[in-house]
């Protein structure tokens, strides 16, 4: 196609299994001006053969050896002829009207770009495991996102310009490249979440799934990313104090928050205000909903003595 407004990209390794499902919930949106961009990373399964069954003008599909997740995205970042991406993934499916609701937010608010959904996590079958309710309020979520990532990968459509500008996705990580591009792109205004569930992840417990199969080098991959975040807010930091922070929000690698956890966080929120120049009344608000979340997880904690846990609150200083 010439001059989509959209281009939907599309990595595939094999998973032939939920393939036209995924391909289908992109042909039939109620949107209709984009290209769908389909890179074959070297699969073994006849995935060609599938493609070529869907006669529709808007799907261009290449095939090459299997170079990995961020290299395929970056090539077809470099095919796409649309002014937005929109991210899909191929074994997972999205609402019909998707593409139209985010374009149309993105049109009523163009500082965006990074705009993300709520999704649901289906089993094989189609069945809801859990909705992810992601943040809505921007500043708070950019917080967050020092410590873990906060979109579903297949949800966003991004702005193509501004991740070209950004680096597109950094080609030395096998795992997290999401997290570490949302890192780099996300300012205090300009990315965005629909409060609607417009995608549907599919989640294979028993299977070669990425997902599940390379758990544990995704998360030694976001952890990586998380420490970085948190060392620019604050350069002091060690890696055994961001563990420790972390656990304010990601309770993977300790139980719960301890003294030095509250310690180290008022330097690094004030770190991040300057970072992201968050100033007056989100600076404010920032602060009070901070000091909440560590108010409850002071009183959560089994790492803080429970007669000590008054006077860590009362030194926690957020201002």
């Amino acid at each position: 196609m010439l001059n989509p407004k959209v281009t939907v990209l599309m990595s595939v390794f094999n998973e032939q299994t939920y393939l036209r499902a995924a391909i289908e919930s992109i042909l039939n949106q109620t949107f209709s001006d984009f290209e769908f961009l389909i890179i074959d990373d070297g699969s073994k399964e006849p995935i060609e053969d599938l493609i070529a069954d869907y006669k529709d003008r808007r799907i261009s599909s290449f095939r090459q050896e299997n170079l990995g997740l961020a290299r395929s995205l970056n090539k077809g970042l470099r095919l796409a002829g649309g002014n937005y991406i929109a991210r899909m993934d191929a074994d997972d499916v999205c609402r019909s009207d998707r593409l139209e609701l985010q374009i149309r937010h993105m049109a009523a608010h163009p500082q965006l770009d990074l705009l993300g959904s709520f999704f649901d996590i289906v089993d094989e079958n189609g069945k809801l495991i859990e909705t992810k309710e992601l943040i809505s309020d921007p500043i708070y979520r950019l917080w967050r996102l020092q410590f873990h990532n906060n979109y579903g990968h297949g949800t966003v459509m991004l702005k193509k310009q501004a991740v070209l500008k950004q680096g597109m996705y950094d080609e030395t990580l096998l795992y997290a490249q999401d997290y570490d591009l949302w890192s780099r792109i996300s300012r205090k205004d300009n990315t965005g979440i629909i409060p609607e569930v417009l995608y549907h992840y599919r989640l294979v417990q028993q299977s070669g799934q990425a997902s599940v199969r390379n758990y544990d080098a995704q998360l030694a991959a976001a952890i990586n990313i998380s420490n970085r975040n948190l060392q620019v807010c604050n350069p002091s930091l060690s890696e055994a104090e961001c563990v420790e922070i972390r656990a304010l929000y990601w309770k993977f690698q300790m139980d719960g928050v301890t003294v030095k956890s509250i310690k180290v966080l008022p330097d690094t929120l004030k770190g991040f205000c300057r970072r992201y120049e968050i100033n007056s009344v989100d600076r404010i608000n920032l602060i009070k909903r901070v000091k909440r979340d560590a108010i409850a997880e002071i009183e959560k904690s089994n790492l803080i003595r429970t007669g000590d846990k008054q006077s860590v609150v009362d030194q926690l200083e957020l201002n």
